[in-house]
């Protein structure tokens, strides 16, 4: 669609990046395979349902079976033949990444977890309800060492920046190095899009250096470097969209404070802002981010690029 394109606003000129970035790779056409990891959460669902309905074939990374059982539920009967799930820990356990992008045209990569502890860092035997108890005695034992207690909240499986947003995109790019063609080769897999955050260039200044604070952003620099570096190496597309604070639906497995108390403003919030780099802040409609990942897909402007949404006062763009 066109609208993301026109949306872009200069640090660099549309024209300018159209120029410098757009990559001899060939676009993606209905019934490609795209591969989604985290499909089960609240904007990975949004993205698989957007994929579907623009005639992909999606194969949907889950962590468990209970996970695939909320992605397909959410799909519906219409759906759900045209997904295949696969199960893998990107963090943990991630042997699944190698069926799953195989044959794959292009992946979006949508996990990540909260910046502090709360039940969505629940992992290693720990349960939602017992991570506060599990993170006080990593901080007792540590000396209230905020890093250390993470580093030992990692060590024991649980689901914290560093494991998902690191450790968990590193293994997706060295299941890429295993399955994509090198640099020198037909392209086989030709783009991969990560859902990163803003603030990630910006983690040493006020405000972001207090969201830091358990090194979520750091974590997620870790993974953005990775992406490109691998990207470079394979020979495929990359782009890094930087979403704010999410807001609005689905609410269902929901741990983020913005939306606890679903507290949604897409009634008079739906305007689109993209900027190039890392240089606003704001908010962002998780429906909104679902659809630009989808439309990176496509989108020549935003390949081999970083950029920021957020969602501003006005109406929905036209398509």
């Amino acid at each position: 669609a066109p609208w993301l394109r026109h949306s872009i606003k200069p640090g660099l000129s549309r024209h300018d990046v159209v120029a410098r970035h757009v990559s001899q790779q060939g676009d993606l056409v209905s019934g490609d395979v795209v591969t989604v990891v985290g499909a089960s959460g609240n904007v990975g669902k949004l993205v698989v349902l957007r994929l579907i309905d623009e005639g992909y074939i999606v194969h949907a990374v889950v962590r468990t079976p209970e996970a695939k059982q909320r992605l397909l539920d959410f799909l519906g009967q219409e759906r759900i033949a045209k997904v295949k799930t696969f199960e893998a820990d990107v963090a943990y356990s991630p042997a699944g990444l190698d069926d799953a992008f195989s044959g794959a045209s292009a992946g979006i990569v949508c996990t990540g977890t909260t910046a502090f502890p709360t039940k969505a860092w629940a992992g290693g035997g720990v349960g939602p309800d017992d991570v506060s108890a599990k993170v006080l005695d990593a901080l007792w034992e540590n000396k209230f060492d905020v890093r250390e207690a993470v580093n030992s909240l990692t060590a024991a499986g649980l689901n914290t920046p560093d494991a998902v947003d690191a450790r968990g995109v590193q293994a997706v790019v060295e299941s890429l190095r295993r399955i994509a063609p090198g640099a020198n080769d037909a392209p086989g897999f030709k783009r991969l899009v990560l859902m990163s955050s803003l603030g990630v260039t910006r983690r040493e200044g006020f405000p972001f250096v207090v969201l830091n604070a358990a090194g979520v952003l750091d974590a997620k620099a870790y993974g953005e470097a990775a992406v490109r570096t691998a990207a470079q190496e394979q020979g495929f597309d990359w782009t890094v969209v930087r979403p704010g604070q999410l807001f609005g639906g689905p609410y269902d497995n929901n741990f983020y404070l913005g939306t606890l108390f679903q507290l949604d403003k897409d009634v008079s919030t739906r305007g689109v802002s993209v900027t190039l780099g890392d240089d606003v802040a704001g908010d962002t409609l998780r429906s909104c981010l679902a659809e630009v990942l989808v439309q990176c897909l496509q989108n020549t402007a935003t390949r081999n690029s970083d950029f920021t949404v957020l969602n501003v006062e006005g109406d929905v763009p036209d398509a």
